[in-house]
């Protein structure tokens, strides 16, 4: 079943909606693993990653009346869940993290798009992943997902210039990561 396919999905979602079980638990068995791979990205686990779709499947079931079917199901779902990613982390964290310093840093260039695109998607993910969480979350939220620095700071509590900081800092550890596995080449500041 194609989540992108607002037609093929709309008798399950209106069946959801009427409260058949049936429709409701194809719909969550169709759409969780696109769910999933979005909540990964933003999760330090697979746990946090399942808490997070849960929270927003609560929400997409809660809300699914609201729901558009003008629109992309993907689209509509993928927003829930980001959503629900930055609730679960500002819950954890209360605005109160501290964030790690950096080792080695000083031998690295801060960028490092050219090596994320020839890397495997898991390996990245294994990688994101490891990243402090609001590194994680700002890194994800700008570089997958396409927000603003300006969203992200209005979303997180936080400035835009800590969310400009933040980013550079995920792909400066991110190069590191790589560097450590011999993924990214060292070389040595000036």
């Amino acid at each position: 079943m194609n989540l992108h396919e607002s037609k093929e999905l709309l008798p399950l979602i209106q069946n959801s909606i009427k409260g058949k079980r049936r429709a409701h638990n194809a719909l969550y068995k169709a759409a969780y693993p696109y769910a999933m791979s979005i909540a990964l990205r933003y999760a330090a686990s697979a746990e946090d990653s399942a808490e997070i779709v849960n929270e927003a499947f609560y929400k997409v079931f809660s809300y699914l009346k609201n729901y558009d079917p003008s629109q992309s199901f993907a689209a509509w779902l993928r927003k829930i869940v980001v959503n629900t990613a930055i609730d679960h982390f500002n819950a954890r964290t209360k605005r109160q993290e501290v964030l790690g310093g950096f080792d080695d840093d000083r031998y690295l260039e801060p960028e490092v798009d050219d090596i994320i695109e020839k890397i495997d998607a898991q390996e990245l993910l294994f990688h994101i992943q490891n990243l402090p969480p609001t590194y994680r979350m700002v890194f994800s939220l700008y570089a997958v997902d396409g927000y603003s620095h300006k969203d992200i700071a209005n979303q997180l509590g936080i400035s835009e210039g800590t969310s400009k900081s933040n980013y550079h800092k995920a792909k400066t550890k991110l190069k590191l990561q790589l560097f450590k596995e011999g993924l990214a080449p060292k070389k040595q500041a000036q």
